[in-house]
Formats: C-alpha cells, structure tokens, sequence
C-alpha cells in the first residue's frame, strides 16, 4: 500500500491503554478506529486491508489465537500488546510489542512500515 496510510484497528480491552494509543496514534496523524470484536464491519470507506492493534486478552478466546487473525486477508499485519516480553514471530504480519511501550513503539514501528512501502 505505497503512499497510504493504513486504518489502523483498536481492538483493546483496556479502556486506559485503547484511549493512550488512540491519543498517541493520531497525534502522528493515523487514521484509528476502536472495536470490540475482531469481525465487525469496518466503515465502508475502508476497502484497503487494516492493521490490527490488540491484546492477549482480546485474543484468547479467539478461535486460532494471534496466528488465525495474521492468516486472516482483512488484516494487512497484526500488532500484539502483551504483559511480559516480546516473543519472536516467524509470521512476517505478526508483531508482539511489550503493552509498557506500546505507544512509542507502535509509532516507530508504523514509521518503518511507511519507509518501506515508500
């Protein structure tokens, strides 16, 4: 998706950290959006695959956990909030980041996504 940014999906339980990244990401100018289920719709506008921003606890109950959502077409990558370190993914659309520096990391790691699509 060269020259775009992409919609960016909060699906975060904690409405503390949700409100910090939501905060923190469109002060860099990304276009967020917050939900409560990894299958609901998306604005209409949106037709471009989104990048997911959630938690372990989002994701626990989720058929397939983290590794079924990054084989998932609706989502371009996959970024995990976790409470301990960051595992290693072999996934290349699956990233973990520690939740203590997610809004700092989130947005470098959404720079680098920018420079390499550019």
């Amino acid at each position: 998706m060269p020259g775009t940014n992409p919609l960016l999906v909060l699906i975060v339980r904690e409405a503390a950290l949700r409100s910090t990244l939501v905060a923190r990401l469109a002060m860099h100018g990304a276009t967020v959006w917050t939900g409560r289920a990894f299958d609901e719709k998306r604005p209409a506008s949106v037709r471009a695959p989104a990048v997911l921003i959630t938690d372990e606890e989002s994701i626990e109950h989720h058929p397939g956990g983290a590794a079924a959502l990054s084989g998932d077409a609706q989502w371009r990558k996959v970024v995990v909030l976790t409470r301990g370190g960051e595992p290693a993914s072999e996934d290349a659309r699956l990233f973990y980041l520690a939740r203590g520096g997610a809004a700092p990391a989130l947005t470098r790691l959404l720079e680098d996504w920018a420079a390499q699509d550019a």
